[in-house]
């Protein structure tokens, strides 16, 4: 797993992004079938164009991207780009002399992390620090976990929020390079024109994946 981020941005038109469920048919016989998901959380999937150039690099960056990942499908991080998606809320509740609180997603962006204890708005280092799980500090891409751990313990019954934006282990889909593109200037125009477009498709590297301790049934 690399912990490079995919720093490009799709096009809004035609972009779409959704979680994909697997399902298993069970036949019960007389006729009847049960469909059931086989996964509580599913792949994420991101579809769409890259116009060049773009806000995350030029084409020849995007190339160099892909080529680092070529004939391995190694996975990297994905930012979601619909509005809402990559953020969320851990609500969780302090048990006696606790003092370690672990995020539910493992790619989280440290940088978007707000802390909350009893609704107060809590500050790094000095009111609590981050961890991998193992005392070790964390990092993105690489820990298994984020967890936030008070030097004092909250109290028992205490609320402690947390908000953050995370990110999904994807990868490319497929080993070669779309052969759709669209050439434009065959990058010897001006800078700042049109080159050419890019049609991409990315998936999570499996269901849930993005979750420190990953769901796997409902």
């Amino acid at each position: 797993m690399s912990s490079a981020v995919f720093p490009f941005k799709f096009l809004r038109r035609g972009f779409v992004e959704y979680l994909s469920f697997r399902t298993a048919i069970d036949e019960m016989g007389g006729g009847r079938r049960v469909v059931q998901k086989l996964h509580a959380a599913g792949e994420l999937v991101a579809r769409g164009t890259l116009l060049f150039p773009n806000k995350g690099g030029s084409y020849a960056d995007f190339t160099a991207f892909w080529a680092a990942r070529f004939g391995a499908f190694e996975a990297f991080l994905y930012r979601a780009q619909d509005r809402g998606a990559a953020q969320t809320i851990d609500g969780l509740t302090a048990a006696a002399a606790q003092t370690d609180f672990t995020a539910t997603r493992r790619y989280v962006d440290a940088a978007t992390l707000f802390v909350r204890k009893g609704g107060v708005l809590q500050t790094l280092t000095t009111h609590y620090t981050l961890e991998n799980g193992s005392g070790g500090a964390y990092v993105l891409g690489i820990s298994p976990r984020l967890v936030v751990h008070f030097l004092a313990a909250p109290g028992v019954g205490v609320d402690v929020e947390l908000t953050y934006d995370f990110l999904y282990p994807v990868r490319f889909e497929g080993d070669d390079l779309p052969d759709d593109m669209e050439l434009e200037t065959g990058g010897a125009g001006p800078a700042g024109l049109v080159d050419r477009t890019l049609s991409v498709q990315v998936r999570e590297t499996g269901p849930g994946f993005s979750y420190a301790d990953a769901p796997d049934s409902l």
